[in-house]
């Protein structure tokens, strides 16, 4: 398949199927909150705090098993990562509808939904690692930045409709049967995905992906050493700190600190992260747009930079607005801009792994869920501190103002991403071979040669 082709390929039938995957994905992965907010909790007398276990259970796990699903990437292939993610989200969306029928217990119910849910974290693990690795492999590298933005931005229409069509579906068949159909309709996305896809011949096939090469330069340890993947993960890990306060918190402030009802706070929130999935193609356009003659490094750098240092500083602007309207438009410029950063990450990350690339997107990806994870919970531990000095208002305000700072903090760990530096190793080792890498060529080479 020559260049040409694989964009075609990559652009009209892999893009968009690898949208409806992710897109699936995280409808699956929100329904369980629609359905503990409008069933579980008031009706089943489970408590919000024991529900927020059984949400945890998935990131929790999902976070544990990112690596090992950054090597399930590298070794059989993105394409084969994603079949048995869809095949193991079926299985698990299915029982955790079955959940009700194990037994009238409440304490069983919810015990049997840890379970449940825990698992299904860990089929969920490879899905942006290997979506970022499928379209390295299917899309020429000018498009990819915004073929990532594309691929980003289903997950938000995904969360965003999960709210309605969730609810329409626990109105009309009850919350049990709704996680049945949602089943059903996973089968059909990963059956799509599974006959709409092939084997690119760029996917491992047989040899071990922890082949080492003796000099050191295509080894795993010393491409997850590189101070450019350290720095991608650290800079990522600080995104997502600031992000999800967009997921979890963003609500919260619309109805609590600025007195807002609560279905406006609700439309609210969603216009916001619709601008972020926005934001998230117009980042992968702009990339494609600046100047060829600049560096890699400043290609790649130059749209997560100005994007996350606007965003932080828009964002604490917004903050101080006493006018919701105001408010509104200002946080979801910051998270349009935020979101524009996506597809860059997503795009560096799996280019300086090389070979690894399925493993270097899943330890920055770890990153971020780190940081995602200490959001929600240290942002109202802090505005309870600072609301003993400046009250419950201004405590607030300036607890997801630290968010803010965070993500500007963040965006200068770029100045030591340089993804032009993998591309200089792989030369070197190219140059010495004489020729395209190729696993058997360079062991024969270096292995030492005995006798004569």
């Amino acid at each position: 398949m020559n260049a040409s082709t694989a964009t075609t390929v990559g652009l009209k039938r892999t893009v968009p199927l690898l949208m409806l995957v992710v897109a699936c994905g995280h409808f699956n992965r929100i329904s369980i909150s629609v359905i503990g907010n409008e069933q579980l909790i008031p009706k089943y007398g489970i408590s919000p705090d024991r529900m927020g276990l059984v949400y945890s259970a998935f990131l929790l796990f999902y976070t544990v098993a990112m690596l090992p699903g950054g090597w399930l990437i590298d070794r059989f292939g993105p394409r084969a990562a994603l079949t048995l993610l869809g095949f193991g989200s079926v299985v698990f969306v299915g029982l955790s509808g079955c959940t009700a029928y194990l037994s009238k217990d409440v304490e069983a119910i919810w015990i049997s939904l840890l379970i449940v849910r825990s698992f299904m974290g860990v089929f969920n693990a490879p899905l942006h690692p290997a979506a970022a690795r499928m379209v390295s492999q299917c899309v020429e590298p000018r498009s990819r930045v915004l073929a990532n933005g594309f691929v980003t931005f289903s997950a938000c229409v995904g969360m965003a409709a999960t709210y309605s069509v969730m609810g329409y579906l626990i109105d009309h068949c009850g919350w049990t049967w709704a996680l049945g159909v949602s089943s059903v309709m996973t089968l059909i996305v990963t059956l799509a995905w599974t006959s709409g896809t092939q084997r690119s011949p760029k996917e491992p096939q047989s040899s071990p992906p922890n082949a080492q090469i003796h000099d050191g330069q295509l080894s795993l340890w010393h491409v997850l050493r590189q101070p450019s993947v350290i720095c991608i993960t650290l800079s990522y890990a600080a995104m997502g700190y600031f992000q999800y306060l967009f997921f979890y918190w963003i609500n919260f402030f619309f109805e609590t600190v600025q007195q807002q009802d609560r279905s406006v706070a609700r439309w609210y929130a969603t216009i916001i992260t619709l601008s972020m999935g926005l934001g998230m193609v117009g980042g992968g356009w702009l990339v494609g747009q600046i100047p060829a003659r600049l560096s890699p490094r400043w290609r790649r750098s130059l749209v997560p930079v100005l994007g996350m240092i606007s965003s932080g500083l828009i964002f604490e602007v917004g903050l101080l607005a006493s006018n919701p309207h105001v408010t509104l438009v200002l946080l979801a410029i910051s998270a349009a801009l935020i979101g524009a950063c996506e597809g860059s990450f997503w795009t560096t990350s799996v280019e300086l792994g090389g070979r690894y690339g399925g493993t270097t997107a899943s330890l920055m990806n770890t990153g971020c869920n780190i940081g995602g994870t200490l959001s929600p919970s240290l942002t109202p531990v802090m505005s309870q501190i600072f609301a003993q000095y400046y009250g419950q208002d201004l405590g607030w305000r300036i607890s997801l103002a630290v968010a803010g700072g965070i993500v500007v903090a963040g965006a200068f760990l770029w100045w030591g991403i340089n993804p032009s530096a993998q591309e200089d190793d792989q030369a070197s080792v190219e140059s010495r071979f004489q020729g395209p890498l190729d696993e058997r060529s360079i062991r024969d080479v270096l292995t030492p040669q005995r006798g004569g």
